[in-house]
């Protein structure tokens, strides 16, 4: 038996995480691995779409600081509070930089209007914006009278 204490065994485990772990850890919990978005993009063990969800999660409002919402932090013991925008610029990298820039939209074209539609609207040129007065209640019919020659008649019947 050897005095003194062991350096490494299957109680203490060695010094240096296997990478494996490393890369686990990374995804369970982030803000223990990394202080700045770009430690994420280069990291060798993440493949690019676990890097996206980590950069992701880092840009998300759950992790926005509560008096300073252009900042976010990871939960974690190597978390710092990061600016969102360095965040994007991680992503953005990381896509090739494609997603830094915005895109370019054209302008919705107008479909001509048909008949149909001219139909539907009522009176062309003219919207309905339906607040047009209610409808007049319907007049009460009077209770209609009995026939004539036929008045109420009492039965005197002896008793």
């Amino acid at each position: 038996m050897t005095s003194g204490p062991m350096t490494s065994g299957p109680m203490n485990p060695p010094a240096g995480h296997p990478a494996a772990f490393e890369a686990w850890q990374a995804l369970v919990a982030p803000g223990d691995v990394f202080r700045h978005p770009r430690e994420v993009v280069a990291h060798p063990h993440l493949s690019r779409a676990e890097k996206r969800a980590v950069l992701a999660s880092w840009a998300s409002d759950a992790c926005a600081l509560e008096n300073a919402p252009g900042l976010r932090c990871l939960a974690g013991c190597r978390a710092e509070p990061v600016p969102v925008d360095a965040v994007l610029a991680a992503l953005a990298q990381l896509d090739g930089g494609a997603a830094g820039l915005p895109a370019r939209r054209e302008p919705p074209r107008r479909r001509p209007r048909g008949l149909a539609a001219l139909r539907r609207s009522g009176r062309p040129g003219r919207r309905d914006d339906d607040d047009d007065p209610p409808p007049c209640p319907a007049a009460a019919m009077p209770r209609p009278r009995p026939p004539a020659g036929t008045g109420a008649r009492a039965l005197c019947m002896p008793a």
